[in-house]
């Protein structure tokens, strides 16, 4: 088990390595750059959208200050919501499933209007590699992919996904790529390694910002079998509602299961908990961060990809796709919290750092200027 004293070198020898990207240097951006995201998010059905792109975004700006930020989004469900409520400002909508042609025009037209310093794009689909490269001819464009996905023609793409190895290199368009969990765009406070505390919950339990397949009822239905023992937290997500069923249950248990709407210190509430369930988006890299243990129940097709390699590099369960068999294998991975599980609680922390958002702001900064 790596203990305290040598997570505080790691920290300390992490911050050393990245002299380069240090507040510092960072203070060089100036207050008139302007930086415009372009998101697509929110509580769509089959879309595989959810809110990731949203965080992404708030989690880099934090690191961009005192850098003006403008957000192109197109919006399914929340995610304007979620932007108002951290206090971001110049949010304009656009029209869902906005035709790839309409789309550049309408971000050309506000780029320049707006005399735009660059363009982030935070959006997977099938328009977005011709979108990116209409906009690349126009305007300094960087690209925050997930899963495999490297290849498009822009200054600069950052894939944080687990499954690469952290290295800097080129794709097929000769882009410069930023890949690996190293550059996974966290929020600025896992960086900051806490005092061991003790632990409220044995499970915390979070699905995304919107509970696509509905993963929270299943999972009330099996700890059902185990709540009068064990204590348990949920929340929910910005765009999911808590269902009949799942009141019933949380009433039938109000000491050991506790569900919240959402939180705005998500690093706390992990800190709290012994292990974690969650699906294999941004948060399976946040309870890695903080080396509590966790499985995965995937919300989309595409972070099937995602949960084979945590479970490979045996840091996460991977529960997998919602199925027939997801009912039992959450009883197997309860049943594994409840013995004890993996004395080894600190894996996850020597992948994940929680500088990447500090690292991806350096590369930003050094295509402004």
């Amino acid at each position: 088990m790596i203990c305290l004293k040598t997570l505080r070198l790691i920290h300390r020898l992490s911050k050393k390595l990245n002299n380069d990207f240090n507040s510092k240097s960072l203070q060089l951006l100036k207050k008139n750059t302007k930086i415009l995201f372009r998101i697509s998010g929110g509580r769509a059905k089959n879309k595989e959208y959810g809110l990731g792109h949203v965080y992404h975004a708030m989690n880099l700006s934090s690191r961009l200050k005192p850098a003006e930020f403008f957000f192109l989004v197109e919006d399914y469900g929340n995610a304007i919501e979620l932007l108002k409520k951290y206090n971001f400002k110049n949010i304009f909508p656009l029209k869902q499933g906005l035709d790839v042609k309409l789309d550049i025009k309408q971000t050309t037209k506000f780029v320049k209007k707006n005399n735009i310093d660059i363009l982030i794009v935070i959006k997977h689909d099938l328009i977005t590699k011709t979108y990116v490269k209409a906009m690349h001819k126009q305007i300094k464009t960087a690209v925050i992919s997930d899963v495999k996905k490297i290849d498009y023609q822009a200054d600069l793409v950052i894939n944080g996904f687990i499954g690469f190895k952290n290295t800097i290199t080129k794709n097929r368009f000769g882009t410069r790529c930023l890949l690996g969990p190293k550059y996974q765009t966290l929020n600025k406070k896992y960086e900051i390694i806490d005092k061991p505390r003790k632990k409220k919950y044995l499970i915390l339990a979070t699905f995304g910002g919107f509970d696509e397949q509905n993963i929270v009822e299943i999972l009330c239905q099996q700890l059902e079998k185990f709540l009068d023992k064990i204590k348990v937290k949920i929340i929910l997500g910005q765009a999911t509602p808590k269902s009949k069923l799942v009141r019933k249950i949380e009433s039938k248990f109000p000491s050991n299961l506790k569900i919240i709407r959402e939180t705005t210190n998500l690093k706390e509430e992990i800190s709290n908990s012994k292990f974690g369930m969650c699906a294999g988006g941004v948060t399976s890299y946040e309870f890695a961060s903080l080396g509590v243990p966790f499985a995965i129940i995937c919300q989309y097709k595409h972070q099937r990809v995602t949960a084979k390699e945590w479970q490979n590099k045996k840091i996460a369960w991977n529960l997998g796709f919602p199925n027939k068999k997801t009912k039992l294998r959450i009883q197997k991975f309860v049943k594994y919290a409840i013995e004890g599980g993996e004395k080894n609680t600190s894996k996850g922390k020597s992948v994940v750092d929680g500088f990447g958002a500090k690292r991806v702001a350096k590369e930003i900064l050094d295509l402004i200027r």
